[in-house]
């Protein structure tokens, strides 16, 4: 059996929190476990205090700039993967996020891509969790 994977969920929006918790719940089969946060004080709370194996990062949140909460997280949580999920992404942000190691891109709405990304980074199909 899969250990189950930690998934921090940054999303200001409710709605998109409640689909993302869905999607993954569904297709993880019970191999996901997600920690929902409205805010991304909230979100780097919870990394200061909690391993997790993914960040899923909106990258609209009204608080904080994309590449301002890309670095934070990163600075937090050096090791863990982050997957920003945004309506568009600025080349500079996509630049930003693929410095820092594995990376992948979610846009909002496409719920596929957003399972296949999140897979590949928690290596769910494979069975076998990634080393960091």
């Amino acid at each position: 059996m899969i250990a189950a994977r930690e998934v921090l969920l940054i999303e200001d929006e409710e709605i998109d929190r409640q689909i993302v918790q869905e999607l993954l719940a569904l297709r993880g089969r019970g191999t996901v476990h997600v920690t929902e946060v409205s805010t991304f004080r909230a979100g780097l709370d919870r990394l200061h205090t909690h391993h997790f194996d993914l960040v899923l990062l909106d990258t609209k949140l009204p608080e904080i700039s994309a590449l301002s909460a890309l670095r934070s997280v990163g600075e937090a949580a050096p090791d863990t993967p982050i997957l920003p999920h945004t309506t568009f992404i600025t080349m500079q942000l996509r630049q930003a996020a693929r410095a820092r190691g594995p990376f992948d891109v979610a846009v909002r709405g496409d719920l596929n891509p957003l399972w296949s990304a999140v897979s590949s980074l928690l290596s769910l199909e494979g069975g076998q969790r990634r080393s960091a």
